[in-house]
Parts: structure tokens; C-alpha cells; sequence
């Protein structure tokens, strides 16, 4: 957690006041816009973060000669486009953030069980292949990993997540290389070569 404190001198003795971050390592570049402008420009402190669509919430403490602002940061869930993220409940939002996330494509709005399910995907092992993740009503999911394609398909979702899993501790990457791999069979599945 981040500490900065800047004292201001109030008509009869010093005043301070002090900022708490929370999820500070998401954002370096967040934490230096908080910093110059808590430094700069303490009086409208407030107004700064209630322009800023990364800040999920702050409160403000006060004791005796102590302010204290506690900001906590958004955590992006997945990624929308280069600066543009979706939180946990999908709502977008931008940050400068250099992490690496895959990005997410969907049609119409999801259900509470869809989520759950981009839940699943991002909590699967090997997400740091993940580069791309789609998902439309006729088809079902499609992810992109660097090493091929995954249909899932929208039935059976969690038999066919715990298949992924299972596929992909035993045959990544190597095997796997430039494939198409088909979930969306009942029994079974089918791994393809893509086409160059």
C-alpha cells in the first residue's frame, strides 16, 4: 500500500494530510498522477479523483490534525483494446496499465452465468498464453492462445472447461502448436492443424 503525505500549514498549527493506496502495483503511472496532484493541488484532490474512471472508490478520515485519503484502484478483469479494460461486472474503464491481459470480444449483453464462465477461463492454468477471448450468442466461447484456437461452445461448460484443463496440462504447448482444438462435441474432442 502506498503512503504520501503532504503537510499544509492551517491558521493556528501544521495540518496533515495523508494518501492510502490500495492495488497500487496495478498502476505506477496511476500512482504518479495521484502523487503530483495530491502534492499540487490539494484542494481539489476530490474533484481529480472523481475524474479518474481507474479509481474504484475513496473515502475520507479525519482526526484531530490528520486527513487521511484512502484511493482504491480498480483491478482490470480483461482487456477491451490498448488502455481500455473491463472490470469484474464488464463495466469499461481506462488505464495505464502495462500488464499483460487478453483482450475480450462479446455480442449482446452477457448473464450473470456467462461471467461466471469468463471467470473460469481467465482462473484456468496457462492463462498467461491467453491472448484473445470471444464470445457470441450462436457459438459459444473461442479462445486464443498462442499456440492455436479452443472452441468450448456454449453446452456442457463446465465438463468441457475441466477437458481444457485436463488437455492442456497434458499436451502444452508443443503438441498443441498451431492447432484448432474442438470442444464442442459431446463426447470427445478434435484437434485440427490451422492452415497456414
Amino acid at each position: 500500500m502506498a503512503v504520501l503525505q503532504s503537510y499544509q500549514l492551517n491558521t493556528k498549527d501544521k495540518f496533515s494530510t495523508v494518501l492510502y493506496v490500495q492495488n497500487e502495483s496495478i498502476c505506477s503511472d496511476c500512482i504518479l498522477q495521484l502523487k503530483n496532484h495530491f502534492y499540487k493541488y490539494p484542494k481539489n484532490f476530490e474533484i481529480f479523483l472523481s475524474t479518474k474512471s481507474w479509481v474504484r472508490s475513496y473515502f475520507i478520515s479525519s482526526t484531530h490534525n490528520l486527513q487521511t485519503y484512502h484511493v482504491i484502484i480498480k483491478e482490470p478483469f480483461v482487456k477491451k483494446s490498448e488502455g481500455i479494460y473491463f472490470d469484474t461486472n464488464l463495466n469499461l474503464f481506462h488505464l495505464p496499465f502495462n500488464g499483460k491481459l487478453p483482450s475480450f470480444d462479446f455480442e449482446d449483453a452477457l448473464t450473470k452465468e456467462d461471467i461466471a464462465e469468463l471467470n473460469q477461463i481467465l482462473n484456468l492454468k496457462l492463462t498467461q498464453h491467453l491472448l484473445h477471448i470471444a464470445w457470441t450468442k450462436m457459438f459459444g466461447w473461442e479462445l486464443t492462445y498462442n499456440f492455436g484456437v479452443v472452441l468450448i461452445g456454449k453446452k456442457n461448460f463446465i465438463k468441457k472447461i475441466s477437458k481444457l484443463e485436463k488437455i492442456l496440462e497434458e499436451k502444452c504447448c508443443d503438441e498443441l502448436n498451431r492447432v484448432i482444438l474442438d470442444l464442442r462435441y459431446d463426447k470427445g474432442y478434435v484437434i485440427k492443424k490451422l492452415d497456414v
